[in-house]
């Protein structure tokens, strides 16, 4: 039975973290409680990737649009049909580009596709993957190009026409250098990349925690039956729910750790689930242990 107990957020964290014996307590707020807390926990994580992921793409970002607009000459796309002004070829694979669209840039308004390809293989191996804009279609070419391949596996090819009617109300608008930068720019602002960070690590922290919890909890849940003592499912999950907290934010942390170090060893999910059953291991122990005392006192 939920008990009308007062515990605040961050005594809970405290609780969770450090003192596995109040989980007792911690119990009596209810599962409601439990997964409203775990939630909780999950949207302040995700705002704080949000924010950090926010203030480093943000500049990047922009010092990529300022130099695109610098460097852009005059661009034309009208009727499914890209040009340049005063030039047919562009090759933008700078570090400012790099950076912020992953990949070099190049704009070739004469070459076919084969002469593309050709012409720009190398250029993708020794930077994995590079787009190439033709006069009438895009082309990108991955490091997995090989010539011989008559599949053309690692090539990826779409007409202007068939974005167009995907994605463009009004196929025969005619569009600039300037709109390509305004489209750009409006999708640089702290709003955007905040919204945008937030949603993306507030479900991606959800689906990976809930899985591991529901996992566990499941697990706890039968392995109790055989002890003297039975927790019930939802005694397991809240338990568990509590148990995830460092795990949780050891994630977190180690998320930050790989973004600005680049290095990402797989080993992550492994070390979380066993921070969660050392946890679990610890109140079992305890409660076991209680319940031995109780019987002794007896």
């Amino acid at each position: 039975m939920e008990e009308n107990l007062k515990i605040g957020l961050l005594k809970k964290i405290w609780y969770s973290i450090t003192k596995p014996s109040k989980y007792e307590d911690l119990n009596k707020l209810g599962v409601k409680k439990a997964i409203k807390y775990f939630f909780t926990i999950v949207f302040l994580l995700a705002l704080l990737l949000a924010i950090l992921e926010t203030c480093m793409s943000y500049n990047t970002a922009n010092t990529a649009i300022n130099y695109l607009e610098e460097k852009l000459p005059e661009i034309t796309f009208k009727e499914n049909t890209l040009s340049l002004e005063n030039s047919d070829t562009i090759i933008l694979d700078d570090k400012k580009i790099l950076d912020y669209f992953n990949m070099p840039i190049v704009i070739n308004t004469i070459l076919t596709e084969d002469e593309a390809i050709n012409e720009y293989k190398d250029l993708a191996k020794s930077n994995k993957i590079v787009i190439v804009f033709l006069k009438e279609k895009y082309v990108m070419i991955s490091e997995d190009y090989i010539p011989q391949d008559e599949n053309k596996s690692g090539i990826k090819s779409q007409k202007y026409s068939e974005v167009s009617a995907r994605y463009i109300k009004n196929i025969n608008s005619e569009y600039s250098k300037q709109d390509l930068i305004k489209y750009f720019r409006e999708r640089t602002s702290i709003a955007y990349f905040l919204a945008y960070f937030f949603i993306l690590y507030f479900l991606r922290i959800t689906f990976v925690f809930l899985l591991y919890i529901l996992f566990v909890s499941v697990g706890v849940w039968l392995v109790t039956k055989m002890f003297v003592f039975k927790w019930s499912f939802k005694k397991s999950l809240m338990n568990t729910i509590y148990a995830s907290t460092l795990a949780m934010i050891v994630g977190v942390l180690y998320m930050i750790i790989s973004y600005l170090t680049k290095i990402n060893p797989d080993v992550m999910d492994y070390i979380c689930l066993a921070i969660i059953f050392i946890y679990i291991f610890m109140i079992i122990y305890i409660q076991n242990k209680d319940l031995r005392k109780k019987k002794t006192s007896k």
